[in-house]
């Protein structure tokens, strides 16, 4: 059996008890040294499990590119005048408002419009009768048929056939230029005088004169006039009292082949259901052999 030495022993527990009273150390309960040596080994731990040096994660970020935003269509400028407004045929003006037609008499009103803005027109814009004495079977007018166009700065004619009430009076409508149900681009006032049946009201025909012709050995005798009327039925010629001819509203001119040379007393009347208003002119052609 070895013998054991105990003096190294003896020597290690010696150093051991006397650090612990060596001067500066702290002095510790038992359980503070149990604790510390705990705390020692669990951030000891503590450290082998986190990795000395962690990057952040690179985050990979997908975008989609942006769509453009459509740039807006600038809405063009839309307006309109009217270069000409007649009433069968003839200018509608003062003179024109101020003669009567006859009860249920027909006529027609024209209005020459003018696309003065920047928009082209098509099929959606129509004339259309807002109040006062509707005189039209419908009250909506388109101006242009369909797949037809106004451009700016183009005119088109608007027919509008139109009946006169059957009772005498003075009458007012109002009529307005429109693309579907979109304000009016322009409005007008239409005014009409009717007149009674016996009114006697038609305007006679001004300025009433003639000419003759015979170099081909028969008289030709021509007449002209102005139609002063502006709401008549039509015009009717007399020669010597006897009706030879009956022409429509708007007339302004005869021409006929008289039976020989001599004088006659032509008559031009116009005439509607109220009656007659007549010019005369005595033709003198005794000078052709």
């Amino acid at each position: 059996m070895k013998p054991i030495h105990l003096a190294p022993i003896l020597l290690i527990v010696s150093l051991m008890l006397s650090s612990c009273n060596l001067p500066g150390s702290a002095t510790q309960s038992p359980g503070a040294a149990s604790t510390a040596a705990a705390e020692t080994v669990q951030a000891v731990l503590t450290s082998a499990a986190t990795p000395a040096s962690t990057q952040p994660a690179t985050q990979v970020v997908t975008t989609e590119p942006a769509t453009p935003t459509p740039t807006p269509t600038p809405a063009c400028d839309d307006s309109a005048t009217h270069t000409a407004w007649d009433r069968d045929g003839a200018p509608y003006d003062v003179k024109a408002v101020n003669t009567a037609l006859a009860p249920d008499k027909p006529f027609v009103m024209s209005w020459t419009l003018q696309n003065t803005g920047s928009c082209t027109w098509d099929s959606a814009y129509h004339m259309s009768y807002e109040s006062g004495t509707s005189m039209t079977d419908s009250d909506v007018f388109p101006i242009l048929q369909a797949g037809q166009t106004l451009a700016p700065g183009e005119t088109v004619t608007v027919d509008v056939e139109m009946t006169a009430p059957p009772e005498a009076g003075d009458y007012e409508a109002f009529w307005q230029l429109q693309k579907d149900q979109d304000p009016p681009l322009i409005s007008f006032g239409l005014k009409i005088k009717v007149g009674s049946a016996s009114s006697g009201s038609l305007a006679h025909p001004d300025g009433l004169t003639y000419s003759y012709d015979c170099t081909t050995g028969v008289v030709n005798v021509s007449l002209s006039w102005v139609d002063a009327a502006n709401g008549e039925d039509g015009y009717r010629i007399y020669r010597d009292g006897t009706k030879v001819a009956e022409l429509g509203s708007g007339s302004t001119s005869y021409k006929e082949t008289a039976p020989a040379s001599g004088t006659y007393v032509y008559k031009v009347a116009a005439f509607d259901t109220s009656g007659e208003s007549s010019a005369q002119v005595t033709v003198d052609t005794a000078n052709c052999k």
